[in-house]
């Protein structure tokens, strides 16, 4: 039952009266509803989300060293965007993660993660009231915020059992954004480039790759549809790498975005992994996110 009071506060909007007569996009000259991270900037915009994040995950052979995987995290961030081209946004979670062994022994755990800080800068837009086509930097940093999980013999446990990496993760990246009501697209590339963290270990390298198109044919409601791509490097433990690390994974994603309340916005997104080339032994599964974002 942890975590059910979370659940209820982001789906309890659904039930608010009708459609709202206006809404915080409005603002910025364009009616597209979108999530952090999507957005126009605009100069003193704000706005908060919290977002739940479930997934699966299962590595190493059946009654050999498998151990499976399952994940949720709550997502508190905020955005801010302090001219018409610079937006900051800095998320922080909080994760469970239930590992279960080969042998059936289970590991329970809730810890905060890693702090995610990112700056997204305008490059280029055709106009500056209500732009039809935005090209965008993206530049960041990922803080070894996460609590350390120890062994009983007090030596740090592997990575599958940490909350986070442990260790200060540069991220670099380019988005592309189109609106032309009642449609938009967005497309963005993003690196990440862990360094050694928590027990000598060393996170894969990851390129990440998101194509989202947006149908929005009331002003209280929009369907998603869209594809995200994820190659990984190889992972290492001291100087030894971790045989079930690297390849690539691309799912597929639908989606929902609704406008219940003129500064409350709500999302849910389904995604479904349809081509796994990961090293090794490992596999992912279903993923789903649900969230909500308010405009102050």
């Amino acid at each position: 039952m942890k975590g059910c009071w979370l659940i209820a506060a982001l789906v309890a909007p659904l039930w608010i009266a009708a459609e709202a007569s206006a809404c915080g996009t409005c603002s910025v000259g364009d009616p597209t509803l979108t999530i952090v991270g999507l957005e126009q900037p605009k100069a003193n915009r704000f706005r908060t989300s919290a977002t739940l994040r479930h997934r699966s995950d299962s590595i190493g052979a059946n009654d050999v060293d498998k151990l499976t995987l399952s994940e949720q995290r709550m997502e508190l961030a905020g955005a801010y965007s302090p001219t018409d081209r610079v937006s900051l946004s800095l998320m922080m979670p909080l994760v469970h993660r239930l590992i279960t062994e080969v042998n059936l022994a289970e590991a329970d755990i809730w810890a905060p993660g890693d702090l995610d800080l990112r700056v997204r800068g305008v490059i280029w837009r055709d106009r500056k009231f209500a732009p039809r086509h935005l090209v965008s930097l993206i530049g960041g940093l990922e803080f070894p915020t996460s609590s350390i999980e120890y062994g009983p013999n007090g030596v740090p446990l592997p990575l599958e059992f940490q909350a986070g990496t442990g260790s200060w993760d540069p991220i670099v990246g380019a988005s592309y954004a189109m609106f032309s009501d009642p449609w938009s697209v967005y497309v963005s590339s993003v690196a990440i480039f862990p360094t050694t963290g928590t027990a000598d270990t060393r996170a894969s390298n990851s390129f990440r790759q998101t194509v989202l198109g947006q149908f929005q044919p009331w002003s209280f409601l929009a369907f998603q549809v869209g594809a995200e791509f994820r190659i990984d490097g190889p992972g290492y433990i001291g100087d030894v790498r971790d045989p079930n690390t690297g390849g690539h994974i691309t799912y597929g994603t639908l989606g929902l975005v609704g406008l219940p309340h003129e500064k409350v916005m709500v999302h849910a997104t389904a995604a479904l992994p349809i081509i796994q080339r990961l090293d090794g032994t490992h596999e992912e599964g279903f993923a789903f996110t649900a969230g909500l974002v308010y405009e102050i």
